[in-house]
């Protein structure tokens, strides 16, 4: 058993008489003390199992004595314990000590177990709260006399009578302090009901009231949940106990968790020593008093809470004046501060917070859309450029130009005017900050967008709209405070811009003064114009040259005059043309920003289209003057609208869109071009005897065409396509009858003997010998290509080659075109043959060139594509000459001279000796040739028949038929004598040839007098302005010639 050191009366078994009850005999039945009734002492208390039981004793009770319940009692110490057991409530009841259960010994059940266990730890708790004397006492015997039996029959405890003399002794008086002492121990057990009468009966009002309201809040506490309505009452009445006895801090408490904040807070405020700001402004937050709160607050140097106050209450002038305040002490201490790191971080912490207040107002009022008020807290903010981002996180840009501008910040203010599509103000204020430069580009800028993109313009010419003269003349007026050579530049430009000039010559002026200012957009624009100019003047004013010039000298000639021409025309089309590739290029290279040689056209592009480049943190963005441009109308709605007035694109819509522009526009001006060539191409075929003039159109029109078709920055439709590849064709087809007419005399002309020697024209005739090598081998094909060859330098081994695969299925031309191979740069036969095998050469070549002829002239020349007069005519004349060569000597025409001279260009020795007879080796060949002639003399029908395949002016092209033949028949007299003579007198006999020859040349012919035949035929040639060549190849050549014989010593 458990042991004491110190030594106590053994507990005590009160019994009572005749089942009295134990309470009433020693209190009475009223619970309050009366007359002598002492009650029991500090030192004393009752316990009971639990709450229930300590209820019904306290009924008896009231206040004379304590009662507690066994587990209230642990930690407490008391003199006496009085110790009421009440078996009966217990879960064993009289279980455990039936007598008529069995005497076996009960099997072990661990739930019964467990209930014993907690029994016996209630009894050990009770017993040992006591120091001196324990009294324990049942009302019902039936369930406590076991165990009271077992404890006598073990001697555990003294059993007493319990009477009056008894019930008086066991009631000790305790003293005030006592009492207090006891309270203030069960106080801070939690239990302020017994604390409470403890306090009551030492007569302290503070305690008791403190402990009672305590009370009454602890059980607010335990049923807020179950019910909330007696827990504020209880609340409510602990708040009033606990304000009454001054126990400010927690009536305040309760008045806050009451929700009565301002009361709350009042007490705070007012009812302690030294105020508690923090919680009282939170209590005059809460309850909405937020004047209050924030004074409070302000007064308590709460400085962030102070200001969330006045943001929420909208007190935001007082919380200004706050801040102010603040504001001039933080300053102050900043300046006192020198190292000290902690006022330092503070004075951040102020600012911070002050900011954040400041935001805050500004954004009421900004939702209220009270502009004025909001820039006042705006204003208060520390730094300009905190205010920058304030408003343009808002997007008030009207109110950070007014504050840039007040703040003296012109170039920004200007650059927020740009923005918002103030191009007026944006000078204004440019002119204002000194920089004249930039405001006068930015009206020139503005004053090109508007002319190009005015409502309903797709563009180009430019347009007047209003203020435009004004901004202009704005323009040079700030241009005068810059250098004199800006000033020239920004009147150029300006005169430019205007766009009122018809005369030619001062836009002439204008193109030459951008060159020298260096201005791309000047010079694109004057040259834009001058284009214009050209197609809008009427055709038939166009000055047709006789030389072949596409260069600036001459177009500035022209144009300087007031006047134009194909050549001009073109000129200024190529001008432009590159310029605008620049531009297109420059986009290509706007994604990547490596722009090469084509930065320079970034700045014309971007204002010719109305767009101006803003960067926005990392990104660059592109604004947009005029949103309703036609270029960006293929965007839809897809571009972003910025805060600012102007929306804004992405650099890839930049690139998408302004290449589709600029594609469609180089695509347009370039088909406006080729159909204003083809209508001077028809107008020189009716009123221009020049051929020149139309080889010159169908040249520029075969550039044009071919350079849109192949252009890489076109992405061209099947239909446009089409259209420009039939201005190809119809320049190609007409380019060789105009190159090879029928009327040799324009051949002659020094224009095109030039045209012949140029790059340009062995391009074109690469191309249209090319375009007859797609379809099969005809006769006529046959003869064109080899006319084209013939009549031109050398065009390369591509071409060769190609034409000699284009033969594979004819052996006959295919030998005659692989025989050309010595004219065409062969190798094997350059420098490194004898003059015997050249001849031998020569002569084979000849044999070839006749076998060819022989061929086509028997074929039947009413099929489809049978070779033209023209043609085969032209190719009777090369063999003729290649005949002739075998001589030492040529006479031959200037026409058919100038053609195979072309044609010998970088060829072998034209002048080799030759020891053949002609006559004997190629009596065949000539012979051949006289036939020809004569049946095409003799049978005019047939050859009229043969003409109409491939001309309409049937009559006209006979006579140039019959003319080319009498001249073969003179020539082959010249070079080879024998029976011509009298095949010439007859032919000039017969009326019906006769009346085919040109006047003069027949005239000729017949007075023949007593001058030799050589000089009546050079004089006949001269008539028909084809002269008389004699070309000396060798030792061979007669040592005389006519006065009107050309010679050539070769």
């Amino acid at each position: 058993p458990e042991t004491s050191l110190i030594y106590g009366e053994p507990p005590i078994l009160l019994e009572s008489r005749n089942d009295e009850n134990a309470i009433i005999k020693i209190f009475g039945n009223s619970g309050d003390a009366g007359g002598n009734m002492v009650g029991f002492g500090a030192e004393q208390v009752i316990l009971v199992r639990d709450d229930c039981v300590r209820k019904e004793i306290s009924n008896y009770v009231g206040k004379q004595a304590l009662v507690l319940t066994i587990v209230e009692s642990k930690g407490l110490e008391f003199q006496v314990i009085h110790y009421t057991s009440q078996c009966c409530n217990s879960p064993f009841k009289h279980a455990l000590f039936d007598s008529t259960s069995p005497g076996s010994f009960p099997s072990f059940n661990e739930a019964k177990h467990n209930v014993l266990c907690s029994e016996l730890k209630q009894l050990y708790v009770a017993i040992t709260r006591t120091r001196q004397r324990l009294w324990i006492w049942e009302n019902m015997e039936e369930f406590s006399k076991p165990m009271f039996d077992y404890w006598k029959k073990k001697s555990l405890v003294q059993v007493r009578q319990l009477d009056d003399s008894l019930a008086q002794a066991m009631q000790v008086a305790s003293s005030p302090e006592e009492w207090k002492s006891r309270g203030i121990k069960l106080f801070h057990e939690h239990n302020y009901d017994m604390a409470t009468i403890c306090f009551e009966k030492a007569k302290d009002s503070y305690w008791e009231g403190r402990s009672k309201a305590t009370g009454l809040k602890a059980t607010a506490d335990r049923c807020r949940s179950s019910n909330p309505k007696q827990a504020n009452v209880n609340l409510r009445e602990a708040a009033k106990i606990f304000e009454a006895i001054g126990k400010a801090d927690s009536a305040a408490k309760c008045f806050y968790n009451l929700g009565e904040y301002e009361r709350a807070g009042r007490i705070y405020l007012e009812r302690r020593e030294e105020p508690e700001l923090e919680k009282a402004g939170e209590c005059f937050f809460l309850a909405g008093c937020y004047k209050l709160a924030a004074d409070v607050y302000a007064k308590g140097k709460f400085f962030s809470e102070c200001l969330a106050v006045c943001s929420k209450g909208k007190l935001f002038e007082i919380g200004l004046q706050y801040m102010n305040h603040w504001k001039q002490h933080a300053d102050t201490d900043v300046e006192h501060a020198g190292t000290d790191v902690g006022l330092l971080v503070r004075s951040m912490e102020i600012n911070k917070i002050e900011q954040e207040f400041l935001e805050k107002c500004a954004i009421h009022y900004y939702g209220l859309q009270d502009k004025k008020s909001m820039m006042k807290f705006v204003k208060s903010f520390r730094s300009v450029d905190l205010m920058r981002k304030f408003l343009k996180s808002l997007s008030c840009f009207d109110d950070l130009l007014v504050l840039e501008e007040e703040s003296g910040n012109f170039m920004d203010a200007a650059n927020i005017a740009r923005l918002r599509g103030d191009i007026f103000l944006a000078v204004d204020l440019l002119q204002k900050a000194g920089c004249f430069k930039e405001a006068c580009n930015v009206t020139l800028n503005h004053v090109i967008s508007n002319s190009l993109w005015s409502p309903g313009s797709k563009g180009w010419p430019l347009k007047q709209f209003t203020k435009k003269k004004e901004l202009l003349e704005k323009a040079k007026s700030l241009a005068k405070n810059e250098s004199n050579q800006f000033y020239e530049f920004v009147c150029t430009e300006a005169d430019i811009l205007s766009n009122d000039q018809s005369d030619l010559s001062i836009i002439n002026q204008q193109l030459n003064a951008s060159t020298r200012h260096q201005s791309i957009s000047g010079e694109t624009l004057s040259v834009r114009q001058i284009l214009d100019f050209h197609l809008k003047t009427d055709s038939s004013k166009y000055v047709w040259g006789d030389e072949l010039v596409l260069d600036l000298t001459y177009s500035e000639e022209i144009i300087c005059k007031n006047r134009v021409s194909v050549q001009s025309l073109v000129y200024f089309w190529d001008c432009w043309k590159d310029k605008i590739v620049n531009v297109i290029e420059y986009l290509g290279c706007l994604k990547s920003q490596d722009f090469s040689d084509h930065g320079s056209y970034g700045d014309f592009c971007l204002h010719y289209l109305g767009v101006w480049k803003q960067h926005s943190n990392l990104d660059t963005v592109y604004l947009l003057l005029n949103s309703d441009a036609d270029w960006v109308r293929g965007l839809g709605n897809s571009y972003a609208l910025w805060s600012w007035k102007l929306p804004s694109i992405d650099v890839h819509q930049l690139v998408s869109a302004g290449k589709n522009y600029w594609s469609s526009e180089l695509l347009s001006v370039g088909m406006k071009v080729l159909y204003y060539l083809e209508a001077l191409n028809k107008q020189s075929s009716t009123n221009s005897p020049s051929v020149f003039s139309q080889v010159l159109c169908l040249n520029c029109i075969n550039e044009v065409a071919k350079f849109l078709l192949s252009s890489k920055h076109l992405n061209l439709s099947h239909h446009d396509a089409e259209i420009l590849q039939k201005f190809v064709d119809r320049s190609t087809e007409h380019f060789f009858d105009s190159i090879f007419p029928l009327d040799r005399r324009e051949s002659l002309k020094m224009n095109m003997i030039t045209l012949k020697g140029t790059e340009f024209y062995r391009n074109i005739i690469k191309e249209v010998i090319f375009k007859h090598l797609k379809d099969s081998p005809s006769y006529g094909r046959i003869g064109s290509v080899m006319v084209m060859i013939l009549g031109s330098g050398k065009l390369g081994n591509d071409v060769y080659e190609r034409v000699a695969k284009w033969f594979d299925g004819n052996s006959l031309w295919k030998e005659l075109f692989e025989s050309l191979s010595w004219n065409m740069g062969s190798k094997s036969c350059q420098g490194s043959a004898s003059c015997h095998n050249f001849d031998e050469l020569k002569e084979s070549h000849i044999q070839k060139f006749y076998k060819a002829l022989v061929d086509i002239y028997g074929a039947n020349w009413r099929k489809v594509h049978y070779i033209t007069p023209a043609s085969f005519l032209y190719l009777i004349e090369r063999l003729l000459i290649l005949l002739s060569r075998l001589n030492g000597y040529i006479f031959t025409t200037k026409s058919s001279f100038v053609d195979w001279f072309i044609y010998q260009e970088g060829s072998t020795n034209p002048t080799c000796s030759s020891s053949t007879d002609v006559k004997q080796s190629f009596g065949g060949v000539l012979e051949f040739i006289g036939t020809v002639v004569r049946q095409f003399l003799y049978n005019g029908k047939e050859v009229m028949e043969w003409i109409g395949k491939s001309h309409t002016n049937i009559t006209h092209y006979h006579s140039l038929v019959v003319l080319r033949l009498v001249v073969i028949i003179c020539l082959l007299h010249l070079n080879f004598g024998g029976d011509s003579l009298n095949l010439l007198l007859d032919l000039l006999g017969r009326s019906y040839i006769c009346n085919k020859l040109p006047r003069e040349f027949y005239d000729a012919l017949r007075r023949r007098r007593n001058r030799s035949l050589l000089d009546v035929i050079a004089e006949a040639f001269i008539k028909i302005g084809n002269p008389l060549v004699l070309a000396s190849l060798g030792d061979n050549c007669p040592k005389f010639a006519g006065r009107d014989t050309i010679f050539v010593d070769m």
